[in-house]
């Protein structure tokens, strides 16, 4: 699990249940549930790795970027003269995977008509090819993966109930990066480090550059952290610097208390002297600093230390203000 960087408490209960998977039947499907760009695949090639199953192929497919018509043969194979440009016949992804692991990523975009051929090759553990006649034992593995909530979609019958609960017989649900923040300078420093294998210029993060990093949201999550390594390692190359500040981020890693200005500021008109509900200018400024600081503290998972950094304050200042203005300490870390 050399790929596997972290050491955060909920990213340790994710190695544990890779690890619990190693020890168990490896005919055991697997879900994986989580935001976009949690490191799905990544999980789903270790359970491979480290299960009786190494030694054969890792296969991922996409399944919302295939489309429909395609994901069936694409998946089950078809045979010489199946349909028009079926010039020979071809093995499916399931067969090539033969005694290994085939990854089913975004399986909550699979057409209900191809669901119920999947269930089948749950179920018999063989597929039918497209055109084909007999259908063809297959021993693979199956992982699947969603950043959708399949509950959900079962209810509104855009997911077969059955089959869910037959992908569903382990599953892990992965942490988003915001989460797992300590894992930020770790995970910087790997994806630097691979970076440095295709070519690109080392790139060391200066102290505040980290410490911005770890209070930004990551919508993106994983994804978007080594999309911006790759990024500033590009504009290290150009510029030729030794060290990454926080002058050098991208400005939207500190708009969480833009944010909330804009969202408490009534519209600037001209000769405009009214204030909002018949307010007091200091009743108004207690709104806005009271909106800011709960928009950050709600960044940062209520972590006092990087919201305060975030804020320009000392921790001891942003404490009395949290305590002056009744604010919940939403249960963070002080």
């Amino acid at each position: 699990m050399a790929n596997i960087v972290g050491k955060s408490p909920v990213w340790v209960t994710i190695l544990n249940e890779v690890t619990a998977l190693s020890h168990s039947p490896s005919t055991v499907t697997v879900l994986l549930t989580g935001e976009t760009g949690t490191g799905k695949e990544v999980i789903a090639r270790a359970i491979h790795e480290t299960s009786d199953r190494a030694g054969h192929l890792f296969i991922p497919i996409n399944c919302a970027a295939i489309p429909g018509d395609l994901l069936e043969s694409v998946l089950f194979g078809h045979e010489k003269g199946a349909f028009t440009g079926a010039y020979a016949k071809n093995l499916g992804k399931f067969e090539q995977a033969e005694g290994g692991t085939i990854l089913l990523d975004e399986i909550g975009e699979m057409p209900l008509s191809l669901q119920a051929k999947l269930l089948r090759v749950l179920q018999e553990k063989q597929v039918d090819r497209i055109g084909g006649r007999e259908p063809v034992p297959v021993n693979v593995r199956i992982i699947a993966a969603t950043h959708r909530d399949l509950q959900k979609k079962v209810i509104h019958r855009e997911f077969r109930e059955d089959l869910y609960y037959r992908l569903n017989v382990y599953p892990i649900e992965l942490p988003a990066l915001r989460s797992r923040r300590d894992d930020i300078p770790l995970l910087a420093a790997h994806a630097a480090e691979n970076l440095i294998k295709r070519g690109y210029p080392e790139v060391r993060f200066a102290a505040d550059a980290v410490e911005a990093m770890m209070g930004y949201a990551w919508p993106g999550n994983v994804r978007e952290l080594v999309n911006l390594v790759e990024r500033i390692a590009v504009q290290s190359a150009h510029d030729r610097r030794e060290e990454t500040t926080a002058a050098h981020l991208p400005s939207h890693l500190f708009g969480a208390a833009d944010a909330a200005i804009a969202q408490v500021r009534p519209p600037c008109t001209a000769g405009a002297t009214n204030l909002p509900d018949g307010k007091s200018l200091p009743e108004y400024l207690v709104d806005i600093e009271r909106e800011i600081i709960s928009a950050v503290m709600r960044e940062t998972l209520g972590n006092v230390s990087h919201a305060a950094r975030r804020l320009g304050m000392p921790r001891s200042t942003l404490l009395s203000r949290i305590q002056s203005l009744s604010l919940p300490r939403f249960g963070g870390v002080a």
